[in-house]
């Protein structure tokens, strides 16, 4: 952790809180206000005889105000004569006291109450424009990676290196501009000017790009990721020996290249890894831009008997033989005329024999093996079988492997029962639909068709965690305990079968026909090179970029009224605190413009109608203005208390929440 960007960002972010209390208090001396203190910071707490004390940096007494500095920077406050977010804990105002807030009128008091908010506003445009004058960078909005199994990769209009130069009529800076297009303008989809290289010349394309339903945050969004940084995790970074001295990668070290392969996303990196045998080169960065180191070293990693991206596990095929469920546009099987809906039945061997595809794992390892070669597929379309013709292309960040460009289903199309009903039957049960021919298991006797009742890693046996019963979940878990031992684990198999329930035993084998490398990475966000601009474009940019983040926050609240954004999608202290950290090693302009938009929404969180918050007091105030005569603080003082349960709720649910999105989500 580098010392240096946490003071930034405790001192920026203090300042941006404590900016805001500067507000009230300007205001509140501009109207003859009597304001017996304020602070910059909060004083330490120390016990000592007769209670707590708290101790400041400083205390300064001028013109009737004590200026204090705290020792926390985490913002800072001010008292005010006759003005408590609570009722019914001062003393009633004297009529002749000038310097007593009740005794301001309505203008000054909404002087005093929107000061914070204001400044914040000013702020804000101010953080943009210096910003913008040291330099920011932003998410490229370069297309990364396209979710194999979403519509936009069925619609093949959308490819990884496209350059997004906008989104539904707007110009485009930052790739979250396209992510929070896909939240706000509702619609089942964007439309995209891309800009792409074809055939050596850069051509821009018009692109529309369906949404999909986003299995992480459950909300539609266009299913593209930015280009990102393939990095190293504290986990493997650990791994690597310490003799390699200054070359010993450390974590968040970018990886470039493997074998000699550059990596575009982290499935390239996962691909190119699983699919390696015994020790690999890795070219490694550190650093960005003229900072940056790159260095070569050999490595070995880990090995499991299983890899992530087999259709077999420990030997068997869990799945039948599909159905087509959707076809890529110009891919090989719209080439071919495969339909949606039809079943994959088998394979048209050389000799013209037929081999029976039974699961899914058979149809992977047929297709595999045919190396991109012509191979004719039998298939069950309308209840006739058809045969097709069809050239499997490489698969995308899989070397070695091939795809026919078609998103399949374990479920046959026309079921009264819903998919989710389906999914439930299936993962109630486990039938070895395929058994990899070779594997340990074959070898110890497991048959296709075979029923598992029942698995025991190291005579141990697995069950659901939830349900304490077998299903696919319970297998899931078995394999993954296995898979992190180090020496080989025993696998039994329970196998329900005509003349009874048998076991079936082997050893799992780090070396054979599923296994694959495994390394711990992580992808982290590639931004563009720092945008700088003269004073009068970055003062344009500073009222533009104000405008635009107060709109995505006044956006982000109303979606939380449609359902569009979840309450569990916001982030808190925790959340904010890493982002700004993360965002600091990008240089100060970077941070600068962060804080700023931290500004903005402190800005517009706290107009929000609430008694405890600025808002909600303008509207108290208001209210009363109208009336001629104040509410009555009997009434105030519950809705007070019910606000302030309300905010304080709110808060503990916000910081639970950060430390679930930061520690397990892991989302930022």
């Amino acid at each position: 952790m580098n010392i240096l960007y946490v003071l930034q960002v405790l001192i920026g972010f203090g300042f941006v809180i404590a900016i805001h209390e500067a507000g009230h208090f300007f205001a509140a001396k501009r109207v003859g206000i009597t304001c017996p203190a304020f602070s910059i910071g909060f004083p330490f707490p120390v016990p000592g005889k007769g209670g707590w004390k708290a101790y400041n940096i400083l205390r300064y007494k001028w013109r009737g105000t004590e200026y204090r500095l705290g020792w926390i920077p985490f913002g800072g406050y001010v008292t005010m004569q006759g003005q408590s977010d609570s009722p019914g804990q001062l003393e009633k105002a004297k009529e002749d006291d000038p310097g007593d807030y009740r005794n301001k009128s309505y203008w000054q008091k909404t002087q005093v109450l929107l000061g914070g908010v204001t400044m914040n506003a000013i702020t804000a445009i101010i953080f943009f424009i210096i910003a913008f004058q040291v330099g920011v960078t932003f998410i490229e909005p370069t297309v990364g990676m396209v979710d194999q199994s979403s519509q936009a990769w069925v619609d093949n209009e959308i490819q990884v290196g496209d350059r997004i130069l906008k989104v539904n009529g707007r110009e485009v800076v930052d790739f979250e501009d396209v992510v929070y297009a896909g939240i706000f303008d509702g619609g089942d989809s964007i439309d995209l000017v891309v800009e792409r290289d074809e055939d050596g010349k850069s051509i821009q394309k018009d692109v529309t790009i369906k949404l999909d339903e986003d299995p992480t945050f459950g909300i539609k969004l266009p299913a593209i990721k930015a280009k990102h940084r393939v990095i190293l995790t504290e986990e493997e970074a650990a791994l690597f020996p310490e003799e390699l001295g200054e070359d010993r990668p450390q974590e968040g070290d970018e990886i470039l290249k493997v074998n000699g392969q550059k990596i575009r996303n982290a499935q390239d990196a996962q691909g190119f890894i699983e699919a390696s045998r015994g020790v690999i080169k890795l070219t490694m960065q550190r650093g960005f831009d003229e900072d940056a180191r790159q260095w070569e070293v050999s490595y070995t990693p880990r090995r499991s008997f299983y890899a992530e991206g087999s259709a077999y596990k420990a030997g068997i095929s869990e799945l039948p033989a599909p159905w087509v469920d959707r076809v890529r546009k110009d891919g090989p099987a719209a080439k071919a005329g495969l339909l949606p809906g039809d079943r994959f039945l088998a394979v048209v061997g050389p000799n013209g024999a037929e081999v029976k595809l039974d699961s899914f794992g058979d149809l992977t390892r047929l297709v595999d093996a045919a190396g991109g070669s012509a191979m004719t597929l039998v298939v069950e379309r309308a209840g006739k079988r058809e045969q097709v013709s069809i050239t499997p292309e490489p698969r995308e960040s899989r070397p070695g492997r091939y795809q026919l460009g078609v998103t399949v289903s374990p479920f046959a199309p026309g079921s009264d029962k819903t998919e989710e009903e389906q999914a439930a039957e299936l993962n109630r049960t486990v039938v070895a639909y395929g058994v990899r021919p070779g594997s340990e298991a074959e070898k110890a006797g497991l048959k296709r068709g075979d029923k598992i009742v029942g698995v025991k890693v190291n005579g141990a046996a697995k069950t659901n965690p939830k349900t304490g019963e077998f299903d696919r979940l319970a297998l899931a878990t078995a394999l993954q305990d296995a898979a992190k031992l180090e020496d080989p684990a025993e696998i039994t198999y329970e196998v329900e079968r005509a003349d009874g329930i048998q076991s079936i035993s082997f050893k799992t084998d780090k070396e054979g026909p599923d296994s694959g490398a495994v390394m711990s990475i992580a992808a982290a966000e590639q931004r563009s090179a720092p945008v700088t601009y003269g004073l009068g474009e970055s003062v344009v940019q500073g009222f533009y970029h104000s405008k635009k983040v107060g709109y995505k926050i006044i956006m982000t609240l109303a979606a939380l009224f449609t359902g569009r954004v979840k309450v569990w999608h916001l982030g808190g202290p925790v959340v904010i605190a890493k982002r700004s950290y993360s965002l600091a090693q990008w240089g100060i302009g970077t941070l600068l413009f962060f804080l700023a938009f931290i500004s903005i929404n402190l800005a517009i969180v706290n107009m929000l109608p609430l008694p405890v918050l600025d808002g909600g007091q303008w509207l108290v105030v208001t209210i009363e203005a109208l009336r001629g005569k104040p509410l009555p603080e009997k009434a105030m003082g519950w809705v007070q208390l019910a606000s302030f349960i309300l905010v304080v709720g709110l808060m503990l649910f916000v910081l639970a929440n950060d430390i679930i999105t930061v520690a397990w989500r892991k989302w930022v």
